[in-house]
Formats: structure tokens, C-alpha cells, sequence
């Protein structure tokens, strides 16, 4: 293999490390996974499979909150 083309390469491959050594450096700090999470959670709330559990969630903590209310006023 050619010196230029050996040269070319170990750039790349340079290049590809550094590239993830910073990805994991962003990766933990706590803004950049906030994002990433609003960003998720937006996407998926647009699946109707999804809607339909968060419609679910809601209906079980009425029902919670409705008969700790309940209790409370038994008391």
C-alpha cells in the first residue's frame, strides 16, 4: 500500500476517534441528554399505540386521585 493512501486512511481513522471521543464527552453532559429525551418523548408521542398508554395513564390517576379524595373525606 502506497505511503499517500496509508496516510489517508490513519486521517480517517483519526478523525473517526475523535469524533467519538467527543460524542461520549457530550453525551454525558446532563443539557444534552435533557434535549435528547424531550426530543424522544415528542417523536413518540405521535404513535397512536403511544397516545393510547398515555390515555390510559391519565384515566389510572384520576382514578387515584379520586378515591384518595375519598378516603380523606371518610376520615
Amino acid at each position: 500500500m502506497p505511503l499517500r493512501k496509508l496516510k489517508r486512511v490513519a486521517k480517517i481513522v483519526d478523525a473517526a476517534i475523535r469524533d467519538g471521543a467527543r460524542a461520549r464527552s457530550q453525551s454525558t453532559d446532563p443539557a444534552f441528554r435533557e434535549r435528547v429525551q424531550s426530543d424522544r418523548r415528542g417523536e413518540l408521542s405521535k404513535f397512536k399505540t403511544v397516545q393510547h398508554a398515555l390515555a390510559d395513564r391519565e384515566r389510572i390517576e384520576k382514578r387515584k386521585t379520586v378515591k384518595a379524595k375519598a378516603k380523606t373525606k371518610k376520615k
